[in-house]
């Protein structure tokens, strides 16, 4: 009983002399102003965007893009090789061609599909390649489009985009 009446005054004693010194060790000490105390850090700079083209690309070219853009959003190989395909056949992969009947750029989109892309891309004109494939990833993301994510080779899924980009569903 002794012992713990002593430890128990021992460490009372302790945190007084720790307090008192605490209070010493601040004496003189003036805290920022407030708006200085916790003014937060000025945001980080945002990583660069790299340019989108002011002319189209090349044929070429555009295949590349298109085949690293739709890679880079997770299509798998004979997706993206569907893809590629059919813009050549579409467009021959010539991002502002406007072709016969009305239809405009590399899926050779026309009436309502046409308006929408516009729509979305904001630009009554040849919208910027990475823009027709943001856009076509929409279009495709829409369940009316699951013949294209049910195949499972190249050569179905380049007939399901023929099909759906064609009448708009499977």
């Amino acid at each position: 009983m002794w012992g713990e009446r002593t430890g128990g005054a021992i460490a009372l004693g302790i945190a007084v002399a720790l307090s008192m010194s605490a209070c010493s060790a601040l004496e003189g000490f003036e805290p920022p102003p407030l708006e200085t105390a916790f003014s937060p850090l000025p945001p980080p700079p945002l990583p660069p965007v790299p340019p989108q083209r002011s002319t189209p690309p090349q044929p070429g070219d555009a295949r590349a893009e298109l085949a690293g853009w739709f890679s880079g959003a997770g299509y798998r190989d004979y997706q993206v090789d569907a893809l590629v395909q059919l813009a050549n056949t579409e467009s021959g992969s010539r991002p502002c061609v406007v072709g016969p009947g009305g239809y405009h750029y590399l899926y050779q989109w026309g009436g309502t599909r046409l308006r929408q892309l516009r729509e979305y891309a904001q630009t009554p004109g040849c919208p910027q390649l990475r823009t027709q494939l943001a856009f076509t990833d929409k279009e495709l993301r829409d369940p009316k489009f699951a013949c294209f994510w049910g195949a499972t080779t190249e050569p179905a899924a380049y007939v399901a985009l023929r099909r759906i980009f064609g009448r708009g569903s499977c």
